[in-house]
């Protein structure tokens, strides 16, 4: 082997070692996952001339490891494998046709559909889930069992009393994941790629609040390590697994030839977005678990199955222009307007551009002819710019110097990625804090949407957040399609918020990086608003999830005198700057509850705040822990669950409000 060859050997492995901490560590990939198999194609092709030896230390051999540093870690009782991948029709009409060839025959193949989550392990004994622990390097996986159990659709126990090992994915519904990027991008926080690195970044995590706002959910589809199973299929594995409790994929399809599978295949490509959750393709595995045993692995990989993975798909469009939108930190964030094209599922006329490196990077000249897909198939991502079919004379796509509203001069951040408009009575800062200091996670002041601050600016009716609670009502009434009635239903609403605890006071300011869930930790910690302007950086750093990073940006928002200003303003209008701990009683004291269904005049979030201001505790599923199961119409499946053991007490409404004292 030439010199040249094993400097490109040397290559490839350190560029994929980079992608796999990338995207098994920090769940943030740069490539996708084709481009990533090219790498490794390419590598397998280079080390064929290779001895043994010298391939056992590449990365081509080993499963991607997601284990960090110093964390808990537990070995699988059976080695978690990854797939192999194709791509294509032909290859995966010759991976069957391989089978065929060292078996003699074709065996029955089970097809269902590849979660596109994290790969998680659960073990049980005695029917009681042990530990749960994530693929980690195959051998051994970091523990997160805690997390796992706040899962609400996942049983904790099981009608299964031998040792197993039941794996599948951990995941977030696209729509859950698009409201998440939603609030992420609202408070002018890094949006996630995609499902799967939301999922994988949110399985870890400390805070058991923020755990169940990112709504996680699973499908179980095999098993490690038993001792017996009452199944001798992968088909009847599924329906058992089903019948045990465990959300599983009903989408499968037992296959007697490479056309069924393919057709399979075929089907889902085409109705891949009708689904809840993202799939990156097909899973194709010998039906027979004993077939598959005497079948046996590679080094990386199982022999018996086989991943068919959809490629992403790519659109070419048109730049049309960029525009340049002002958050209400005064981030400036560019946006790439898009002659409107179909792709995977939807139609998309806008991209982000993140920055203005992102800009230089890909080149972008008005009107370029761009190639375009939806990273993780959810958010549209410029990915090329196909200069040979420029225009003469086209123009680049440049940053402004100075604010798209106002013509301030922008300011780069410490980092140097994002440009910020300094001045704090820019139109476009004021419109957007505006907006957010009423939405619902903040003051939730209903009917004071975008359509109607903006209206309010323009006939100057207010001119910043405080003056909606001097709002003139009767002028407002005389607006045009908006009239009494509407004038009235809003004042309801402000003065309603005037009683918002503290926390949400406190997000509703704004603060860079001060999420619901860190206000909350904030207004718990601190107690009132003149506690936390007073607390300096290592004070606030003892705060759960309080970094330095936030921290900085807490004080930093408080040394502006016109903040200080508005917080003493919206005090003297009655708004509500102390963190009052709602505790009604201790009837529930020592007892655990579930909600399930829908309430009659109760949202979930607010049957649950019922149960913990008399001191009941909320758990995340149906388990022998469980005390109460609180039952409203449409219960689903924890009802079933809760059914099967004793000690739950199942009630409805009318019954737990007898255990408070309290009248319907």
């Amino acid at each position: 082997m030439t010199d040249s060859l094993l400097q490109e050997i040397k290559r490839l492995r350190a560029e994929i070692e980079r992608h796999n901490v990338l995207y098994f560590e920090l769940a943030n990939p740069s490539i996708s996952d084709y481009e990533y198999d090219q790498l490794v194609r390419r590598l397998q092709e280079l080390e064929a001339q290779l001895g043994e030896e010298q391939r056992a230390a590449s990365p081509a051999q080993k499963v991607g490891s997601d284990l960090r540093t110093g964390a808990d870690t537990i070995p699988h009782r059976l080695r978690m494998y990854s797939l192999d991948n194709v791509y294509s029709a032909a290859e995966l009409e010759a991976w069957t046709a391989k089978l065929q060839s060292e078996l003699g025959f074709l065996p029955p193949l089970c097809a269902e559909l590849k979660i596109d989550g994290f790969s998680i392990n659960l073990y049980f004994e005695k029917g009681t889930l042990q530990y749960a622990t994530t693929r980690g390097d195959g051998i051994t996986g970091e523990v997160v069992t805690a997390n796992v159990c706040r899962l609400e659709t996942l049983p904790h126990q099981i009608a299964f009393q031998s040792p197993i090992e039941i794996r599948g994915e951990i995941y977030i519904p696209v729509a859950d994941f698009l409201q998440i990027n939603e609030q992420r991008q609202a408070n002018e926080e890094k949006i996630f790629a995609n499902p799967r690195n939301a999922a994988a970044g949110s399985i870890k995590l400390k805070n058991p609040e923020l755990i169940k706002s990112r709504h996680l959910a699973a499908i179980l589809y095999s098993v490690g390590y038993y001792e017996e199973l009452p199944v001798e299929t992968q088909s009847g594995l599924l329906d058992w697994l089903g019948g045990l409790g465990f959300p599983i994929s009903r989408q499968h399809r037992i296959c007697a030839s490479y056309r069924d599978v393919q057709e399979f295949c075929d089907l889902w490509e085409g109705q891949r977005y009708s689904l809840p959750y993202e799939i990156d393709g097909v899973v194709v595995k010998v039906d027979d678990l004993a077939l598959q045993k005497s079948l046996g692995y590679t080094a990386k990989s199982p022999k018996w199955a086989v991943a068919y993975k959809f490629k992403p798909e790519e659109k070419e469009t048109r730049l049309l222009e960029v525009q340049y939108q002002v958050g209400r930190t005064g981030a400036v964030t560019p946006v790439a307007i898009l002659e409107p094209v179909y792709i995977s599922g939807t139609t998309v006329s806008r991209a982000t551009l993140h920055n203005e490196d992102e800009i230089k990077r890909l080149g972008l000249h008005l009107g370029d002819t761009i190639r375009l897909v939806k990273s993780g198939e959810i958010i549209p991502k410029i990915i090329e710019v196909l200069a040979a079919k420029r225009k003469p004379g086209a123009l680049p796509a440049g940053f402004p110097a100075v604010c798209p509203s106002c013509g301030s001069a922008l300011e780069k951040d410490e980092e140097g990625a994002i440009r910020y408009c300094s001045n704090t009575q820019c139109p476009a800062q004021i419109q957007r804090r505006i907006e957010h200091f009423a939405s619902r996670d903040a003051m939730d002041i209903a009917g004071l949407g975008e359509s109607l601050v903006s209206r309010l600016l323009e006939t100057r009716l207010i001119q910043g957040i405080a003056d909606i609670y001097t709002l003139d009502f009767d002028r407002l009434a005389e607006l045009d399609r908006f009239g009494k009635k509407s004038a009235a239903n809003l004042r309801q609403a402000i003065e309603d918020s005037r009683e918002r605890n503290f926390d949400r006071v406190l997000f509703a300011l704004g603060i860079r990086f001060v999420g619901s869930i860190t206000a909350r930790n904030l207004a718990e910690y601190f107690g009132n608003i003149d506690a936390l302007i007073q607390a300096d950086a290592d004070v606030l750093a003892q705060v759960k999830e309080v970094g330095s990073k936030i921290a900085k940006a807490i004080q930093a928002y408080f040394r502006v005198q016109a903040n200080v200003e508005l917080i003493e303003r919206l005090r003297s209008l009655g708004v509500n700057f102390t963190y009052r701990q709602e505790q009604k009683s201790a009837a529930l004291a020592g007892r655990t509850f579930l909600v399930t269904g829908t309430l009659p005049g109760y949202s979930r979030q607010e049957a649950e705040q019922l149960i913990q201001s008399h001191g009941g505790k909320i758990v995340s599923g149906v388990s022998a822990a469980l005390d109460y199961l609180v039952l409203g119409e449409k219960p689903g499946s924890k009802l079933d669950k809760a059914r099967k053991i004793p000690s739950i007490n199942i009630i409805a409404l009318e019954e737990l409000l007898a255990l408070i004292g309290e009248d319907r």
